[in-house]
């Protein structure tokens, strides 16, 4: 069917920018409800993203979402943050406003959508996150929504945990934020978790696995891993000690329906979006 009038336009900024199902997703829910919006990958390089946020408004742009490794730089550059985002100071979605760029932050209620859908209890338990970028600030903001009691944060260098444990401090009193050294040693809380959430691009091969100690994998566990696809050398060793295993998909779906609707005002057609997400991922 051909649609008449002005195609509204949103996309994804990113670096890289190929692996995205996000323009499948969003494109398939607008032919779904009949709209004329188009949705496109943009593969914008870090010392470009305030000139590709000018040029949104220059091309007209409604918005756009913000992925590696942008979310923090964007939150710095934004005109307005609203709700998660000036929490985070993490911005994953610009909505254009009368020519000012609003920031939002969708991932906290996507992998909190996905934790109800997957029906994860997290109350009282132990949740250890792999990784402290803008992606690992909404799942921890996530989780301790969820009733974790406490959440360990491995990351490379503390500086970024202590921010986000300062960031994060007057939002989530129930829980205690740890920080834990990124190697075999920090590691040894996952058997304690009933969570483990990889924010990292690591994990995809044997090569470049995280020092997570597989041996402290074990049955009555979920492990994520926020990447997409189950074939991972991760999630795969996790699920060959017994543990319960998902990919990035059922967040990446939830925070994609937000978006939607922050953009369009409508709420999104989320089976239709599901489907089109299963149909890129078998591809």
């Amino acid at each position: 069917m051909l649609l008449n009038g002005k195609t509204e336009i949103v996309g994804i900024i990113g670096y890289p920018i190929d692996y995205t199902l996000s323009p499948a997703i969003h494109n398939s829910a607008f032919r779904s409800l009949n709209m004329n919006w188009l949705y496109i990958p943009m593969r914008v390089l870090p010392d470009q993203l305030a000139t590709a946020l000018v040029g949104f408004r220059a091309l007209g742009f409604k918005g756009a979402n913000i992925t590696i490794p942008h979310k923090m730089a964007a939150a710095i550059l934004m005109d307005k943050l609203r709700g998660d985002a000036e929490l985070l100071q993490a911005v994953n979605t610009v909505s254009l406003e009368d020519g000012r760029t609003v920031g939002f932050n969708t991932d906290a209620k996507g992998f909190e959508d996905f934790l109800k859908e997957a029906g994860i209890d997290l109350e009282n338990q132990g949740v250890t996150v792999i990784g402290a970028g803008g992606a690992a600030r909404g799942v921890v903001l996530a989780v301790a929504r969820r009733g974790a009691a406490k959440v360990f944060v491995m990351n490379r260098t503390n500086d970024r945990t202590l921010e986000l444990k300062d960031v994060l401090k007057s939002a989530i009193s129930n829980s205690e934020i740890f920080e834990r050294t990124f190697d075999n040693e920090g590691a040894k809380v996952i058997k304690e978790s009933g969570l483990i959430i990889n924010c990292t691009p690591l994990g995809n091969t044997p090569e470049d696995m995280p020092p997570v100690g597989l041996e402290n994998f074990h049955e009555g566990q979920w492990v994520v891993d926020l990447k997409y696809r189950k074939t991972g050398t991760f999630l795969r060793a996790a699920a060959a000690r017994g543990a319960r295993t998902a990919s990035g998909e059922g967040m990446l779906l939830h925070q994609a329906a937000a978006s939607f609707q922050i953009w369009t005002g409508r709420e999104a057609p989320l089976r239709n979006m599901r489907e089109a997400m299963n149909r890129e991922i078998v591809r």
